[in-house]
């Protein structure tokens, strides 16, 4: 393992610039910037987009046959696997390069009942209900009329996935302490849930917490730094410093840097 990550003492003149900040074109360019590292379709069967599919099927959600709105669908990750039970899936995201990592998977796959569609949430026009709804930590999904025309687009059943607690991965915890932003909070999970609650409508929650392992080589590792950091307002990061800080989580058997995050989801379920 390299050697442990030396920082210097937190700059607290940065502004802590958060996804709900900013504009339309800012958020598709932070998203297009994280496709290259962001998860993609995997076949396994151990994978977290099959356990929470897996999760849904238990929790009553029919995909067999179905039309599915994967809201957020990004790089494909469980596009492509609802596609593989549906009857056709709509791929709604704003970031035109997930969509085409997503594009590409499923060419692979031979997959030829997924429209992708380029475009905000709010911004999508609904061609009607549809027999399912799937959305999986989704920023877009925060504000009442968000949420409305959510319940608006479900046919049958409404699957949420969000986040009640993170945990930073080990270079990002360092390099957050040293431009002194804020951490975030991740709740969206709990959000939507107390949402249903308040407006009385009976849904279906779990709770799941593990472990997400990932490597990356160093122009990977680099890159997911600096575009989380931009996330936080911090535009042109030292370089050297997130090498530093990427230094305990090298692999030397794998020659990879290894990100082994602990995470903890909840999963909410509505049948309309």
């Amino acid at each position: 393992m390299k050697e442990d990550c030396r920082i210097d003492a937190p700059d607290k003149s940065r502004n802590d610039k958060s996804k709900d900040d900013k504009s339309p074109d800012e958020l598709t360019d932070f998203w297009n910037r994280r496709a290259d590292t962001f998860p993609r379709y995997s076949d396994s069967p151990n994978s977290f987009g099959s356990d929470m599919l897996e999760l849904a099927k238990s929790l009553g959600v029919t995909f067999q046959d179905s039309s599915v709105l994967d809201i957020g669908a990004g790089s494909g990750q469980y596009t492509l696997k609802i596609a593989q039970m549906a009857k056709k899936v709509v791929a709604l995201d704003l970031s035109d390069k997930m969509l085409a990592v997503s594009k590409v998977d499923a060419q692979a796959l031979g997959l030829s009942n997924i429209e992708y569609v380029l475009s905000s949430w709010l911004d999508y026009p609904l061609p009607g209900p549809f027999d399912v709804v799937f959305a999986s930590m989704c920023p877009a999904l925060r504000s009442d009329e968000a949420i409305n025309k959510l319940l608006e687009s479900v046919g049958r059943s409404l699957v949420h996935i969000g986040f009640y607690d993170y945990v930073d991965p080990a270079p990002m915890a360092a390099l957050i302490n040293h431009y002194g932003v804020s951490k975030k909070k991740f709740n969206s999970g709990p959000e939507m849930r107390r949402w249903f609650d308040d407006h009385s409508l009976p849904c279906r929650h779990v709770q799941k917490s593990g472990r997400w392992v990932v490597d990356y080589d160093r122009d990977e590792a680099v890159s997911w730094c600096r575009t989380i950091l931009a996330d936080y307002g911090v535009d042109a990061p030292d370089e050297d410093l997130i090498l530093t800080c990427l230094g305990p989580t090298w692999a030397e058997m794998e020659q990879k840097y290894v990100f082994d995050t602990p995470y903890f989801v909840e999963m909410l379920v509505w049948h309309k």
